[in-house]
């Protein structure tokens, strides 16, 4: 009987556990409904035909809903996966980013566009 009761306490501790729990939103609004609808915009890069060595190559950077309401900011990240001997230099910023490759030879690079909102 003892074993019994123990068990199906334990089992209603396990359900009651799991009913508390919810699922994470996709998205977080910050209390702006816009967000979720500016979030998912496309981005599109625009780079340069050809790359220059030594030289500042701009990639543009558009998004399908370019103007943004206030507290909104993009950021611009962009990462190296492989370069020959040294990284380029990189300044990312919004609209224009600039890419300087140091020397001749094949790049890699991850381009990471983040739409961020700071509320008052």
């Amino acid at each position: 009987m003892k074993t019994t009761l123990r068990w199906i306490l334990s089992l209603c501790g396990v359900f009651l556990s799991l009913a508390w729990g919810q699922i994470a939103p996709s998205t977080c609004s910050f209390g702006d409904p816009l967000f979720s609808e500016l979030s998912h915009q496309k981005a599109v890069l625009i780079e340069p035909k050809n790359y220059v060595v030594g030289e500042e190559n701009f990639v543009i950077i558009q998004l399908e809903k370019p103007s943004l309401p206030s507290g909104y900011m993009v950021s611009v990240f962009v990462d190296t996966i492989q370069s020959p001997k040294s990284e380029p230099e990189v300044q990312g910023w919004y609209p224009k980013t600039n890419i300087k490759p140091l020397k001749e030879g094949f790049y890699e690079l991850s381009v990471r566009v983040n739409l961020m909102y700071k509320g008052s």
